[in-house]
């Protein structure tokens, strides 16, 4: 197959096809098509490069919203190259990451698309495995494997990120053919902020998530009930932070064998901005959590008080907004700011806890008679 083929209609592959791509080529499933490719166990359909080069060609691209796009038992090999599909097909503010995957789901027109991904390998990309953001949707996401691609295993809208399963192998650490990932990380990305109220629970899996990798200086706001499993490991890229908002809630409660893991991408003091709690939800609770080498810079845009800006490893309100936190059983250490920062108008309440290594100190307070 040569240049990027539309699908514009219905297209089925029978178990055991073989699709082979030129350089550069591709499949885009466009807003009217589908693409309904189901294997078996023994006879995967199989989509590869006519040349076994990781990025010879482009890869497959859903723009659809059909749940009869699927891809189960198939094996995908040597796509992801440097030319990602016109036109609308980039993530962040002033288009600064190309959507390049073997698989590409969603784009910028607004509208939702999906695929059923399941028992299916995508291997050997010259850039990302799969690239999920703005409103796409991956349904049915079930043990697949990710190997040998020379960017991440994943890329997915935190939207979207809920769809995740701890039984596929995102590592590249199969027992067969074993093979790692370029960057051994499921990137997170900012969801639009028109889905960013739905309930997500992200499981742990065999590779840490890295929050704006790529994208510094990002503030990942959420509005929604956010629930990370214990063993969850967060890793932010430089000067990026997770902000929960007035309707959302934060639920990280780890145990003591599988805490959960707040730090920066690399592990130096004021490497990433923090987590910042602006909701009175009383669900909000860090247990069995470890937040270091926070407190960056303050978050935008009233994090201040009379005394200047603020930064904190973990803030519990602002200078306009309220919010509420419970800290139990957690290390928060190695912040350029302070451990946790209490506004006037917020409730904090700890047991348990204990800091290391705070630049400003341990817990600070707007107003001291709401302390503890």
């Amino acid at each position: 197959m040569t240049g990027v083929v539309e699908v514009r209609g219905a297209l089925t592959l029978a178990p055991g096809t073989v699709v082979r791509f030129g350089p550069d080529a591709g499949l885009l499933v466009t807003a009217t098509g589908s693409l309904n490719a189901v294997g078996t166990e023994a006879a995967p359909i199989t989509f590869t490069g006519t040349t076994p080069t990781p990025g010879f060609w482009k890869g497959l691209a859903f723009k659809s919203n059909t749940p009869e796009n699927a891809l189960e038992h198939v094996v995908i090999s040597y796509a992801g190259s440097e030319q990602s599909f016109c036109c609308d097909f980039f993530y962040g503010p002033g288009g600064r990451l190309e959507a390049r995957a073997s698989v590409v789901v969603g784009s910028n027109q607004g509208a939702s698309s999906q695929v059923r991904l399941a028992h299916t390998t995508v291997e050997k990309s010259g850039t990302q495995g799969l690239f999920v953001f703005n409103k796409a949707r991956l349904p049915g996401f079930s043990r697949n494997l990710f190997r040998g691609n020379l960017g991440a295993p994943v890329v997915v809208s935190l939207s979207a990120a809920g769809s995740l399963d701890g039984a596929s192998i995102y590592s590249g650490n199969s027992p067969t053919q074993p093979e790692a990932n370029g960057d051994n990380l499921v990137h997170l990305v900012a969801a639009p902020e028109a889905d960013t109220s739905t309930a997500q629970t992200l499981r742990k899996l065999d590779v840490p998530y890295g929050v704006s990798t790529g994208l510094p200086d990002t503030t990942v706001e959420y509005a929604g009930a956010l629930t990370l499993e214990p063993g969850v490991r967060l890793q932010f890229e430089a000067e990026s932070g997770l902000r929960i908002t007035e309707t959302g809630s934060l639920v990280a409660r780890g145990t003591a064998d599988a805490p959960i893991v707040f730090t920066g991408r690399t592990e130096t003091p004021g490497y990433w901005k923090g987590i910042s709690i602006l909701s009175l939800n009383p669900d909000n609770v860090l247990a069995h959590a470890r937040v270091s080498h926070g407190g960056s810079d303050p978050f935008c845009c009233d994090y201040f008080t009379r005394t200047g800006d603020i930064r904190a490893s973990i803030s519990v309100g602002s200078g306009t907004g309220r919010g509420q936190l419970r800290l139990s059983d957690s290390l928060v250490s190695q912040g350029a700011g302070w451990g946790v920062f209490v506004f006037k108008n917020a409730t904090f309440t700890q047991s348990a806890s204990t800091y290391d290594g705070n630049a400003a100190g341990t817990v600070g307070y707007e107003a001291p008679p709401l302390a503890p």
